[in-house]
């Protein structure tokens, strides 16, 4: 069964005893996506008439006297000026501004590109209208409220972009807005993960890291499905994801003191002269958000996996550790988990299930060392793996201990 027949199932039951405003929803419902769609076409067509007629508008303006051009920078305050607004009848207004302008200068691009603005905010303001009637019905009833949020989700092309917008950077909202509505839609599961870790009702009390790490989420998922970017969006992503992950990484550099960070990069330089997969990772590559996981080990990495001492890893969890058969195979107990792992082997048991390692517990200069990206899986700890840049975050359920009072009983 469909989207559109669950709900109208769900109309149907509602309208057992509110029949009007059932009536009145599901139109209203159908002209907001009307007028969605066609604001949508709208925009689509002005920006393709912006590109066929540019040279003639270049064209057009060399030919008028220097008093009356719409010079490119004028264009950009006006357009800034538009994003700043939040009145409907002033950005009206400001268009007028724009289109006598371009009148002037016979720049027929800017026209058709402002009158075709001026037609998706007048359809903007009749949307109002309807909204405003959904959410008068919504008081009414609570399963109409419901369906309703439902169909909206689905329908608006700027769910995730209102959604997000003040929560992560200008540059990160700016690729949003870039992206198509079918390649939106991609994002929604996305979106439903950050809507359980924070409350976007309440940005303002994200802290830095935390919209560090929505601008991580965001961008790597547009990476992992596969959304089309043009040269610039991409080289912004890039370059915000680039940033993102440096701010995180100088939070967590700040919580080793210089002597503490110094013995753990020396540590790591030795492990890298072993072989040929081995290469290098800094304390601060391993980032949380709450400061777990702070190492008394050098981190190491290993075929292009970062790998962090079991002892450091397992310091906020209650395990205990059995060696078995000549202490080649350990045993890890836990709350509701038993995990066994074998050094030198990829292959572990979760629970009695098989599960492949990204790389083979390794034991050096007697340490063992496990993956950090296969602990988060076996712990359903939320993290995100970012090799291009030898970066790992681990950013939700990190606490598992039962008993912080009783040390873990490790041994080697």
């Amino acid at each position: 069964m469909n989207f559109q027949e669950k709900n109208k199932k769900k109309f149907q039951k509602v309208a057992k005893n509110i029949i009007l405003g059932a009536f009145a929803t599901g139109v209203a419902a159908y002209i907001s996506y009307s007028i969605i769609v066609n604001a949508e076409l709208a925009t689509e067509n002005s920006i393709n008439n912006i590109s066929e007629d540019l040279d003639t508008s270049t064209e057009s303006k060399t030919e008028n006297s220097v008093e009356t051009q719409l010079t490119s920078e004028e264009i950009d305050k006006i357009i800034q000026d538009l994003k700043l607004t939040g009145n409907i009848d002033n950005i009206l207004e400001k268009l007028d501004e724009i289109i006598a302008r371009a009148k002037l200068t016979n720049n027929t691009a800017l026209q058709d590109y402002a009158e075709s603005m001026k037609e998706s905010y007048k359809l903007q303001s009749e949307l109002d209208s309807v909204n405003s009637l959904i959410e008068s019905m919504k008081k009414k009833n609570k399963e109409i409220a419901a369906v309703d949020k439902q169909v909206r989700k689905i329908l608006s092309v700027t769910t995730i972009t209102s959604d997000l917008d003040g929560a992560v950077s200008d540059e990160t909202l700016l690729i949003l807005q870039s992206i198509s509505t079918d390649d939106m839609k991609k994002l929604q599961d996305l979106i439903a993960e950050i809507e359980n870790l924070f409350d976007l009702n309440n940005i303002e009390l994200l802290t830095v890291q935390e919209r560090s790490l929505l601008d991580i989420l965001v961008l790597t998922e547009i990476q992992n499905q596969n959304i089309e970017l043009n040269e610039i969006k991409q080289e912004l992503l890039e370059n915000t994801l680039g940033v993102a992950v440096t701010i995180l990484e100088s939070y967590q550099k700040d919580i080793y003191s210089e002597q503490e960070y110094d013995n753990l990069i020396s540590g790591t330089e030795k492990f890298m002269k072993v072989g040929k997969k081995c290469s290098t990772v800094l304390p601060e590559q391993i980032a949380t958000l709450n400061n777990y996981f702070t190492m008394n080990h050098s981190p190491i990495v290993y075929d292009g996996h970062i790998l962090m001492a079991m002892e450091d890893l397992y310091m906020y969890i209650d395990a205990t550790i059995e060696h078995m058969y000549n202490n080649a195979t350990m045993v890890i107990t836990s709350p509701g988990k038993t995990l066994e792992v074998t050094a030198g082997k990829n292959l572990a048991y979760l629970n009695d299930k098989p599960y492949n390692m990204p790389v083979p517990i390794l034991s050096y200069q007697d340490t063992i060392y496990m993956s950090v990206e296969f602990f988060a899986q076996a712990y359903d700890i939320s993290y995100k793996y970012l090799p291009e840049h030898n970066f790992i975050i681990l950013y939700n359920n990190l606490n598992q201990l039962t008993n912080p009072s009783v040390p873990n009983e490790l041994s080697k």
